[in-house]
């Protein structure tokens, strides 16, 4: 896992957000889609920052490669699950943004799923990204 490899991904995660929000009119779910497109901008935004200082922060860390691809496949996931929720209309997952829209239980079910695991993954990925980091100080 290489810096420039996150800073790319972050790059075109951050494009990727810029293509949701001229599409936010389109989905059935607009409000999502909003939420989409910040998380992808934002999300991109952080991937840039961190393949930024990874080399400072993974210095003899034996799980840097680990944690690196934890790090840019949930983001992209956050996004992709966030971005489904807004095409489906998925609401169960963010019912104050997805409010009076609904998708099929399958739909809402691997919407959430994506979300959660993704939000999971992102947490714990950056914690202990974190830790390591302040141990070896």
């Amino acid at each position: 896992m290489t810096a420039l490899f996150l800073a790319k991904s972050g790059l075109w995660l951050f494009l990727t957000g810029l293509l949701i929000g001229a599409a936010i009119p389109k989905f059935t779910s607009p409000r999502i889609g909003l939420s989409a497109h910040l998380t992808a901008v934002q999300s991109g935004t952080a991937l840039l920052a961190i393949g930024w200082f990874w080399p400072q922060l993974t210095e003899g860390n034996a799980y840097a490669d680990l944690l690196g691809h934890a790090l840019w496949i949930s983001f992209w996931m956050l996004s992709a699950g966030l971005t489904l929720a807004a095409a489906w209309g998925a609401s169960k997952v963010l019912p104050i943004a997805g409010a009076g829209y609904a998708a099929t239980p399958l739909r809402e079910r691997v919407a959430a799923g994506m979300i959660l695991v993704a939000s999971v993954a992102m947490i714990l990925a950056l914690g202990a990204l974190l830790v390591m980091d302040v141990l070896s100080a």
